[in-house]
């Protein structure tokens, strides 16, 4: 354990402390922090709260040129003062307490999931050494970045870069079947996500956390597992310690059927969830050294993470630039020998870059976009937050100065008979500083009460796992009394100078009273607050609108009632008995078997016309015919497969897209010049040519952010492709909607294909999911943001009507004896009530006339990340701003009304 004190608080403590006392406290003080080191992990923390107690009159020396700080009387009383005026002006000390605490609330809030967001892979040791190798995503846009290369990206790596100290690769694996050995008669099975292999020298990079087992031969030997506690628990039951658990066996099922036995051969400690690696099963690379020596040597296979860490002191840049010789280098026998091309004609002016990006810096980067091995964040995201965090805070700060300089009117005889005492005007100041502290003091309380009660919502919102915990460490405690000080001044700046100004004979005469003082700066804040108000309230609309007009989108295909079954390919490749045993099910019309399905579509391979030596990046999706009918498609030209014709089998379809990209025109030009009976060439190994017989209409098979792509539709009987029998694969149901019409229905059908799937082979776990929530889960990020972003934005106009609420309330005092003559020279209620609610209802008009173009600002560049986007329409704006006026009106017109019904008589009785 590091016995060390904390210097900060030390130095800090012999600053204040006095001389005479120094040396006998810090024995003391140094004595109990040793006791504690060996009873509490808190002892550092425990330190410097003793020495922030020791902060007080008797202790603290004094200071050259000041007077002693023990006598702290004058503070004493400015606070005493504060308190006095807080209790007599009621209604002030209510809305700027509300509008304060809001804000800090907010911010607070905010600033916990920033620091969530940008603190992920903090606990590695040598973190700051750690860097994961990207490329370009070289079977799409080379444009965009991806974090997973080639195997031999490694060696190329270990044999040309000493400036790095280890090099290792984490393999991706698909879901796993996992069947722990408890007995020979054992049924229980799990299916794992997070199965994955590593390399030997893995636990050398990374600092996981091992509970039993050795580090450094944990992942040494073929069939050896690494499993976290938890995933052994559920194994192996919580009776056994990580030691017992040692030497434990698991099954993995292969693809063809049979089982694999692995070793436990360490129990990691459960990860830690800012952790952008996740694993559950982590299993030694060398149990498929038959699979790496076949393909080890290609830079295509694009399955492995490879991260590096550098000798400490090397130059990360100049090691980054010299790696930019290792593609053409290394890469060129790939690019010949699989695709027929130079390394050149490969890239085709398209760099092969390798980039190293920091360890603590992966998830919270917009690039990649995507982690096989765990979460990512969205940075924009954070900036969003993180300006609403801000923006909310300046709101409340306006909202101090605007209620605080209105009730000038009030302020101004103290001032004046402060100063005809003789306060300068420096102490004034402080005066109004010391209020304004106490302010934001009391509202700093009521916001962690607030963040406190509400964080377990805000964490089921976001999916965060928050605690206030870290907001007691004592850099924290210090950011939030800098945080107090700092808002304090900020927000009290301006009323202090204000009030302070007044001169003490027109103080007194009361002429610093007349009229609404300050008007114009106040009149800009109002303008200011609810202009961000009604920004954030039309982007929020159109965050909503997006969502909206994205589930409701004509996709291309039918996507309602299909049941998708998972697991198939666990069951081995023939699985024609499912099929038949799935057709007999009344509940069902039609079952297709298809190797993916939308929006998750990403297999891919290079294409060329036949004849053409232009290479083409096209998607492509194995299935059979059924399917295709099962979605609806639309075939504009030819057919779909033909089980009854054998020949089918290595025939293809393809979409529009994919059809203008190879030249064969558009829907105008396919009867007269059909692309049917045309050849499509693989642009790899011995450049297979494959005849169209089909052509269907574009859809959607990926997320709505990004435009159709060009497809390949292969039957998946069709044994000269690379991945012939290989991947994910699925059987989709069709369900009649006349017999399964209730959620009764459809669990009785869910149960039955189950017992069916369970009759066949009971070791392949159960699991389903629905087409149409397929895509509504492409958004799913901005729905869960959608509603935090609806809170936030609630707030900011709760503040600003508050202000508003506040402001309008001191006008109303101020103008009592205007109205009450204006209503005995024959003025009418609603005269009164318009003449009163004029002023502030320009300023909101003025407020949404710039709020709608920033607005349409900000939408239009947040609806760039999506390629099908909701219209930007006039009405939205017009809705959005008319609602932020009602409330604006609703809070003006409560004043409006309450003054122009007060009766004359009372407000000139002494005139």
């Amino acid at each position: 354990m590091n016995s060390s004190p904390p210097k900060y608080a030390l130095r800090f403590f012999r600053w204040f402390c006095d001389p005479d006392y120094v040396d006998d406290i810090e024995g003391d003080l140094l004595e109990r922090f040793v006791k504690r080191t060996h009873q509490n992990k808190a002892a550092k923390w425990l330190l410097t709260m003793d020495v922030l107690k020791l902060f007080r009159p008797g202790i603290i020396r004094k200071f050259e040129g000041t007077q002693k700080l023990n006598n702290y009387g004058m503070l004493k009383h400015n606070l005493k003062i504060s308190w006095r005026n807080a209790l007599r002006q009621k209604q002030f000390t209510t809305l700027n307490l509300l509008g304060l605490t809001i804000g800090i609330a907010t911010a607070i809030t905010i600033g916990l999931f920033i620091h969530d967001e940008l603190t992920y892979d903090t606990f590695h040791e040598k973190g700051d050494r750690i860097y994961r190798v990207n490329q370009p995503n070289i079977w799409g846009d080379w444009g965009t970045s991806s974090s997973t290369t080639g195997p031999n990206v490694a060696t190329a790596l270990r044999e040309e870069a000493p400036e790095f100290e280890e090099v290792t690769r984490i393999l991706t694996q698909s879901a796993q079947i996992v069947r722990p050995s408890l007995n020979e008669d054992s049924d229980v099975i799990f299916k794992e996500s997070n199965f994955f292999a590593a390399e030997h020298n893995f636990l050398n990079v990374f600092s996981f956390e091992l509970l039993a087992g050795d580090p450094a031969t944990a992942l040494q030997q073929p069939r050896n597992a690494i499993l976290t506690l938890e995933t052994a628990h559920k194994y192996f039951g919580n009776d056994y310690s990580p030691s017992e658990l040692l030497g434990k066996q698991i099954s993995v099922k292969a693809w063809d059927g049979k089982w694999e036995t692995f070793s436990v051969s360490a129990i990691a400690a459960n990860i830690p969830n800012k952790s952008h690696i996740q694993f559950d099963v982590l299993v030694s690379l060398t149990s498929y050294q038959e699979l790496m020596d076949m393909h080890g040597w290609k830079w295509i296979w694009t399955a492995f993470s490879t991260y590096g860490l550098v000798h400490p002191g090397v130059d990360v840049a100049a090691l980054e630039e010299k790696l930019q010789a290792l593609p053409p280098k290394w890469a060129a026998p790939t690019t010949e020998k699989i695709f027929n091309q130079s390394f050149e004609d490969f890239t085709a002016g398209h760099p092969w870059t390798l980039d190293l990006q920091p360890l603590r810096s992966i998830y919270s980067s917009s690039q990649p976009e995507f982690n096989n091995f765990g979460p990512v964040g969205n940075p924009l995201f954070v900036k969003i937050f993180a300006a609403i965090g801000l923006l909310v805070l300046v709101l409340s700060a306006i909202n101090f100065m605007n209620l605080s300089t209105a009730r000038s009117s009030i302020r101004s005889k103290e001032v004046g008979v402060r100063k005809v005492l003789g306060s300068q005007r420096r102490q004034i100041i402080k005066q109004f500083t010391v209020e304004s502290i106490l302010y934001v003091a009391i509202s700093t309380v009521l916001a962690l009460i607030i963040v406190a009660a509400t964080i377990d919502w805000f964490n089921f919102i976001t999916e965060k796992e928050m605690t206030l915990t870290i907001l007691v460490e004592p850099i924290a405690l210090g950011i939030l009394a800098f945080f107090v000080l700092s808002l304090g001044l900020i927000a009290g700046s301006y009323p202090a100078f204000y009030l302070s100004g007044f001169r003490p004979i027109h103080a007194l005469k009361g002429e610093s009273t007349k009229g609404f003082k300050g008007k114009a700066l106040r009149n800009v804040m109002v303008v200011f607050q609810f202009s961000i108000s009604i920004a954030l309230i039309i982007c929020s609309s159109f965050v909503h609108k997006q969502i909206t007009y994205a589930s409701s989108l004509d996709l291309g295909f039918q996507k309602d009632n299909i049941l998708q079954l998972h697991n198939i390919e666990k069951f081995g490749f023939d699985t024609e008995i499912i099929k038949s045993r799935l057709q007999s099910n009344s509940a069902i019309t039609q079952v297709g078997k298809s190797f993916g399905v939308p929006p998750s579509i990403w297999s891919g391979d290079r294409y060329k016309a036949a004849g053409s030596s232009e290479v083409l990046q096209f998607n492509n999706l194995r299935t059979e015919g059924d399917y295709l009918d099962l979605l609806g498609l639309k075939f504009l030209a030819g057919r779909n497969f033909d089980r009854s014709r054998p020949a089918d089998k290595y025939k293809v379809i393809i979409n529009e897209t994919a059809a203008r990209m190879l030249g064969w025109g558009d829907a105008s030009t396919f009867e007269t010049d059909s692309p049917i009976g045309k050849k499509i060439a693989l642009a790899s190994g011995d450049e297979q040519e494959f005849e169209v017989i089909g052509l269907v209409n574009d859809f959607n098979f990926h997320s709505l952010r990004s435009e159709i792509r060009p497809l390949v539709v292969i039957n998946h009987e069709n044994d000269s492709v690379w991945d012939y029998g290989a991947g994910l694969s699925y059987y989709s149901l069709k369900l009649d909607p006349s017999v399964v019409n209730s959620s009764g229905d459809l669990m009785s059908v869910i149960d039955e294909v189950e017992a069916s799937l369970a009759g066949i082979d009971n070791s392949v776990p159960f699991e389903f999911s629905f087409l149409d929530e397929g895509f509504e889960d492409t958004f799913r990020f901005e729905q869960k943001m959608s509603k935090v972003f609806n809170i936030f934005t609630l707030m900011a106009m709760t503040i600003g009507c508050l202000g508003l609420f506040g402001l309008t309330a001191f006008s109303a005092e101020q103008r009592t004896k205007e109205l009450g003559i204006r209503k005995v020279l024959g003025a009418n209620i609603s005269e009164l009530i318009l003449k009163f609610s004029s002023e502030f209802t320009r300023l909101i008009a003025i407020a949404i006339l710039i709020a709608s173009p920033l607005a349409w600002y900000l939408v239009t560049l947040w609806l760039e990340n999506f390629a099908y986007s909701t219209p930007l329409e006039i009405w939205v704006f017009v809705a959005a701003a008319f609602g932020a006026f009602l409330v604006a009106l609703g809070t003006i017109g409560y004043q409006a009304v309450k003054s122009a019904q007060r009766n004359p008589v009372e407000t000139l009785r002494d005139e």
